[in-house]
């Protein structure tokens, strides 16, 4: 069994990732108590009756001092606001419990800590859904993919073991990076993707023909994270905006050299284009589509 050997995991916001670390700590060997705290009772509640976990407060306080690990889920701007507010309230104090958070930005929420505390490791697990809630949370939701840490050289080495501990439950695999590679590689990864989705149905909404009413796979596959939150994605855009823009400049300047492919009939650039891109979609699918054995822990 995996060295984790926290009593008591606080998730601060119960929702699709938060319930499924739960989830997910409930199928392993790992024996301990979740708690949780949330600014609107009704999902607590409802993550109390699905089982997922096994009490809640509205006392932020009260939820921070049984806690050995408090896990912080929920969008950039709202998690920078309460690592601040919770480490305010630890500073000083006897018992120093690890905090960790799972937003997709790391330099806005890092920046956000006026005070150092050393026992707070920025987190974010490579993996979602277009779907929210608890009621969507799933077990299996990090099974072979990626959890990036983002520990500075300020981070208690004990605290990072803990956390890397924790989320090796999961059935994921661990890499270390610093917040701005972070922040840049998922612009391009993540964040662009999404994007591209809400541009693309964006138009297809606009366009008077009505496209939706004929798609088949390809258009179904191309909008489907089009359905995810629009106030988490408006939060990952206004806080990873410089990242974002270098991003969306690269793509644009991708279609425009495609654009001038298909312009011009280029049948033999276009058919080495695709080519290219097909084969390094493909060197990829073990990674977008992870077998079951997650790859062997690594750091970088």
């Amino acid at each position: 069994m995996t060295n984790f050997n926290a009593r008591t995991i606080a998730l601060v916001g119960l929702g699709l990732i938060s319930g499924s670390l739960a989830r997910a700590l409930q199928a392993s060997e790992w024996e301990g108590r979740l708690i949780a705290w949330g600014p609107r009772e009704p999902s607590l509640r409802r993550g109390l009756e699905l089982g997922v976990i096994d009490d809640y407060s509205l006392d932020l306080n009260d939820i921070v001092e049984q806690a050995d690990v408090i896990v912080i889920g929920a969008p950039p701007m709202a998690t920078a606001e309460m690592v601040e507010r919770i480490t305010s309230l630890l500073i000083g104090a006897e018992r120093q419990p690890i905090i960790t958070d799972l937003a997709s930005i790391k330099g806005y929420v890092v920046d956000a800590v006026s005070a150092d505390y050393p026992s707070f490791v920025p987190g974010h697990p490579i993996a979602g859904s277009e779907h929210s809630g608890v009621e969507h949370s799933d077990a299996t939701l990090f099974k072979g993919r990626e959890i990036i840490l983002t520990p500075s050289a300020n981070t208690d080495v004990a605290a990072v073991e803990t956390v890397t501990a924790m989320w090796s439950l999961t059935g994921a695999y661990i890499r270390h990076m610093s917040v701005r590679a972070h922040d840049a590689m998922l612009a391009a990864s993540s964040h662009m993707p999404h994007m591209v989705a809400y541009a693309l149905t964006g138009a297809l909404e606009r366009d008077e023909a009505d496209p939706m009413t004929h798609g088949g796979g390809a258009l179904r596959d191309m909008t489907r994270i089009a359905g995810s939150d629009p106030l988490m994605w408006t939060d990952i855009a206004v806080t990873n905006r410089e990242a974002l823009l270098t991003a969306i400049d690269q793509f644009e300047a991708e279609m425009k050299s495609l654009r001038a492919m298909v312009d011009a009939q280029d049948a033999d650039a276009m058919r080495a284009y695709f080519a290219t891109c097909r084969a390094h979609r493909r060197a990829h699918d073990n990674i977008l589509n992870p077998l079951l054995q997650s790859p062997t822990e690594e750091t970088s």
